[in-house]
């Protein structure tokens, strides 16, 4: 009998110091998470204050267009001054493209012109999309303008207006690449672009082009 209540008193001393041992151990482990949680929420306040702020900011400068500075670094309005590109083409070939609106065409063109008072030759291809819904008119495509000894190409696309009377109205850009050579009559227009309109005499097959540098 006394051996057994020295066992269990050896046995119930050593669960208590375990216990003891484990209690220490949970308080200390919830003592390093409240106190890496309070770190943590400082940090998580901090910075949702200083969204917070961020966002009152934009908002109360941004509250309707009229309190935007277009100034700087925008401009609401651009003064591109006399056009420096008037053109003349002809229509060379026409062929319909498949699996669209019946005027819808691959095509080629031809002409001549004049650019900083510099004449060139020039030649393109192109497409030719009609919306059939609104009759609106895209277009894209390659011109390669030439002088006697320099040459350059250019990518246009342009968006019309509805065609009236045989008549489209078209607005584009013009991207110029580099392709003239260093120091030719052309190389001013490498790496430039141009806003464009033109209008497409459908009866006639011909157009005209006129063009501002866009600085």
């Amino acid at each position: 009998m006394k051996n057994l209540e020295a066992t269990y008193e050896k046995s119930t001393g050593t669960t208590s110091k375990t216990a003891a041992a484990t209690t220490a151990l949970m308080m200390m482990i919830v003592s390093v998470t409240i106190v890496s949680l309070f770190s943590l929420s400082n940090i998580i306040i901090s910075n949702t204050a200083l969204q917070s702020v961020i966002a009152d900011e934009a908002q109360s400068s941004v509250n309707n267009m009229k309190e935007i500075n277009f100034s700087s670094p925008f401009s609401n309005s651009f003064n591109l001054g006399a056009p420096f590109l008037v053109e003349y083409d002809n229509t060379t070939s026409l062929k319909a493209i498949k699996n669209t609106s019946p005027k819808s065409f691959d095509l080629t063109f031809e002409g001549h012109g004049t650019i900083n008072g510099l004449r060139y030759k020039d030649n393109g291809t192109g497409i030719y999309l009609t919306n059939p819904v609104d009759g609106r008119v895209y277009q894209k495509g390659v011109i390669e303008l030439k002088t006697d000894s320099d040459a350059i190409e250019t990518t246009y696309e342009s968006i019309s207006r509805k065609s009236d009377n045989g008549i489209v109205l078209d607005n584009g850009i013009m991207i110029f690449n580099a392709s003239s050579s260093k120091g030719g009559e052309l190389s001013f227009l490498n790496n430039t672009v141009a806003a464009y309109k033109d209008m497409i005499d459908l009866r006639r097959g011909n157009l005209t082009t006129i063009a501002w540098e866009w600085k």
